[in-house]
């Protein structure tokens, strides 16, 4: 399976893994869609850190459980939080966020092969894709002070079928993933789990680095929602809220808001070729 490139914040030894955040610039942001993400909009989900026990953090109770299982209109970008709603000083990554094409999603670590890839996204009639990165203030000094950093993809299908089995594939990669351990969450949407592994040391402090992921799905979109931090500070409940203003932006709750336009990558995929006889 193909690997991403080490966390930008890290300090490891040994391969990386599909659950970490990659550092490979693979499409740059036009300026309107950056100013979009770093206008304000809505309350921070999480106060500031006054404990390093991740025990004594606030468990992530809001979003709604269950719920419509319907199909929304794209762009998936509309769907990504401002960074005015995450918790702390955040900024966006631009080499790092970017509107997917079929081309990056199926040479994604989520495939054995580019093959596959195009094969599934086929299968599944994705539609369109986005991933934003959200970096802390501090970087890895943030992050040491209990600060993390977040990597956002959505991926939307035309239709729930689609979606279901994207969910489940993608499940099942990250359950697979070695040194992946399930996190016990409260459940979100139509589908969610969440997973941990603990990787590395921030930056070149000797604390210890831990990925958290909140997968979830909504009607026809598929939400994988990471954090990267301190291992004193982090629980999976920190992704599950971020979680949270997505699903709601879904459901109509907050407001989406479509980004400045910018040239969107087409994922028309050429007809499934009919059976000889």
């Amino acid at each position: 399976m193909p690997e991403p490139k080490r966390s930008p914040y890290a300090k490891q030894s040994g391969k990386a893994t599909p659950i970490m955040l990659s550092v490979a610039a693979v499409l740059a942001v036009a300026a309107g869609v950056v100013f979009w993400m770093l206008r304000d909009g809505g309350t921070d989900v999480s106060g500031t850190i006054n404990d390093r026990t991740p025990s004594a953090a606030p468990k992530s109770e809001g979003g709604t459980t269950g719920g419509p299982d319907t199909v929304v209109q794209g762009p998936a970008s509309r769907f990504a939080p401002f960074t005015g709603e995450l918790p702390g000083r955040y900024s966006v990554n631009v080499p790092e966020t970017f509107a997917q094409n079929i081309s990056t999603f199926a040479s994604s670590y989520l495939f054995k092969s580019a093959n596959e890839g195009a094969d599934y996204a086929r299968q599944w009639k994705i539609i369109d894709g986005y991933k934003v990165q959200f970096d802390p203030d501090g970087l890895a000094a943030g992050i040491v002070e209990g600060r993390y950093g977040i990597l956002i993809e959505t991926y939307l299908f035309e239709d729930t079928t689609g979606a279901k089995s994207a969910y489940d594939y993608i499940s099942g990669v990250l359950t697979r993933t070695s040194g992946s351990v399930a996190q016990e969450a409260k459940q979100l949407a139509n589908q969610s789990s969440g997973y941990q592994i603990i990787q590395g040391t921030v930056g070149t402090s000797d604390m210890v680095q831990v990925y958290h992921r909140f997968l979830f799905r909504r009607g026809n979109v598929v939400v994988s929602v990471q954090t990267v931090g301190g291992q004193p500070f982090m629980t999976i409940d920190k992704a599950r809220d971020i979680a949270v203003i997505i699903d709601d932006r879904i459901l109509g709750k907050r407001e989406a808001t479509t980004p400045t336009p910018i040239p969107t990558p087409s994922f028309n995929l050429p007809p499934t070729p009919e059976p000889t006889r």
